[in-house]
């Protein structure tokens, strides 16, 4: 494994993280505008600049559908369930408050391929909403069913109207869209669609769900038709998805599975199913990523093993790296099909993988391309005295921009108690993962990300203050501090929450001016951060 020349850290560069009071509204002229509480100034200047601010999305931690058009097959448990049965229920239901106290209430997010839309899944109740950017509006009804339990992921099918296949415990569930007979094309905005489209509109739409389990749901041992009348929790099987990618022209999806390393290829036209077994059957070497090259021709899958394998799509050849030092967290191919980046458990590296041949061969190095060691540094434009925060360390996630210009990289939590809540942001250079010799690198720190805080409500909420609102977040781990002795009665402890982390990031397929980045995080709120730059440009 080859290590390629590391131009610069973010401190060289003098690079500084936004304080915990700010939020970073976007990038323009390779700089990235925060705003301060009570201080505008950068907010006008960003806007003189021709930059655009996207209002956030506000989701929920609890929920609470009325009525059966707005979801299909929800039921709640009833008094005469089985005591078996109901602490099923109660185990699933904590697992899942759990999580969404961690990270939040937003499992996963998908963007349409073609179309300003964009599906949302909720964690705690296992549904999907969908929020269409040409109307700034929320599509009135819920993609809800029995089946759809445990959502692991959401893609959209290519070329196609309003397809969207969601990886679950009993299988895929492939949702079919039908959009209102008022929706309109007419106030699509360019920014953020390259090509306009009929939206979903406003009005009732048309849904219907398929599942597409392999093996079939009686050999998994579960019932064809689950009862109406009770909530039943479905557990893990060999059909339990763990992700899922589309071929480039939609003809066909591929699955991993969260018990087994085997894929599984399916022709959505017909909804049969082709596995493809060389990754190991045992829940070590479980799938839990797959990916497909934007020309189609490689399929890239991660392990429990530690195994990386690269797949060539016209004669299903592969290649294994068993060298690594962890489990793959995430990947992301460059548009330029030559190039995958990807991150490693408990490990603050970023490693690259690079074709050097045509298709139809594997001749391929995996190499570490950069490092994101975890340090403190003090905050942007603090001055003498100014605050300092660690940053860095293991990296947990990363995504690169649709023109391969852009690639962000969240952080896991360590025991170096990080502000995990940051978001880095490098400049992209795929070139030089091909140049032999030279001083360039493929990747250059950019800048920061900073998302919004919990706000007052939510503040109050989960740290027990009054309506002064007098305790404020703080980075690094959750702590005790002071008690309140303005207070007859008994003081209690507060605890300092540090600044939401990002639970899901990703960027819009389409934005005409650079890069639109999409982050959900742990509060509840999504938000757009757009990265103005020319797409025709490489990165310097």
């Amino acid at each position: 494994m080859n290590a390629y020349n590391v131009a610069s850290t973010f401190g060289d560069r003098g690079i500084h993280p936004p304080a915990e009071d700010s939020v970073t509204v976007g990038e323009s002229d390779l700089n990235f505008i925060h705003l301060c509480s009570g201080d505008d100034s950068g907010l006008l200047q960003y806007v003189r600049s021709g930059g655009i601010a996207f209002p956030h999305i506000m989701i929920p931690e609890a929920l609470q559908l009325r009525g059966a058009s707005a979801s299909v097959g929800d039921v709640a448990g009833t008094l005469s369930a089985a005591l078996a049965e109901r602490l099923q229920v109660e185990e699933a239901n904590k697992e899942k408050e759990m999580l969404a106290k961690t990270e939040g209430p937003v499992a996963c997010v998908a963007w349409h391929p073609h179309r300003s839309l964009v599906a949302i899944a909720h964690r705690a109740t296992d549904t999907i909403f969908l929020y269409d950017l040409t109307t700034n509006s929320w599509c009135p009804n819920v993609l809800q069913n029995i089946y759809m339990q445990g959502i692991t992921s959401m893609v959209w099918q290519p070329n196609c109207g309003y397809t969207l296949a969601v990886g679950s415990t009993a299988g895929v569930c492939l949702w079919n869209i039908m959009p209102s007979a008022t929706g309109s094309s007419s106030n699509i905005p360019a920014a953020v669609d390259g090509q306009k489209a009929p939206s979903l509109g406003t009005g009732q739409m048309s849904a219907w769900m398929t599942l597409l389990s392999f093996p079939s749901l009686i050999a998994n041992g579960i019932p064809a038709q689950l009862p109406l009348d009770k909530k039943v929790v479905l557990r893990r099987s060999s059909a339990s998805v763990s992700s899922l990618a589309f071929s480039p022209s939609g003809q066909w999806l591929v699955s991993g599975h969260q018990t087994h390393g085997h894929l599984t290829f399916w022709d959505v036209a017909l909804g049969t199913a082709t596995p493809l077994k060389r990754s190991g059957s045992s829940s070590r070497a479980a799938t839990l990523r797959v990916g497909i090259s934007p020309n189609g021709r490689y399929l890239v899958s991660a392990h429990a093993n530690g195994q990386l394998r690269l797949w060539e799509t016209e004669s299903w050849t592969s290649r294994v790296w068993s060298d690594l030092q962890g489990n793959i967290t995430q990947f992301a191919w460059a548009p330029d099909s030559r190039s995958l980046f990807f991150a490693v458990a408990k490990s603050s590296d970023i490693y690259a993988l690079a074709l050097y041949k045509a298709a139809s061969s594997i001749d391929a190095e995996v190499s570490v391309v950069t490092s994101f060691e975890a340090h403190a540094t003090a905050v942007l434009n603090g001055g003498d005295g100014a605050e300092r925060i660690r940053v860095g360390g293991a990296i947990k996630s990363l995504a690169i921009d649709p023109s391969g210009q852009r690639l962000v990289v969240g952080f896991d939590d360590d025991s170096a108690s990080s502000d995990i809540s940051l978001l880095a942001v490098y400049l992209v250079n795929t070139d030089a993962l091909f140049r032999a010799g030279g001083d360039s690198s493929a990747l250059m720190p950019l800048g920061y990300v900073r998302g919004p805080d919990w706000g007052e409500q939510q503040q109050q909420k989960q740290q027990g203050t009054g309506s002064d609102g007098s305790s404020r977040p703080s980075s690094g781990r959750s702590s005790v501090h002071g008690l309140n002795t303005n207070s007859s009665k008994p003081p209690k402890k507060r605890v300092r929450l540090g600044p939401p982390i990002p639970s899901w990031f990703g960027f819009a397929p389409n934005f005409t001016h650079g890069a639109l980045l999409n982050v959900a995080w742990a509060n509840g709120k999504i938000s757009f951060v757009p990265m103005f730059f020319k797409t025709n440009t490489r990165s310097n």
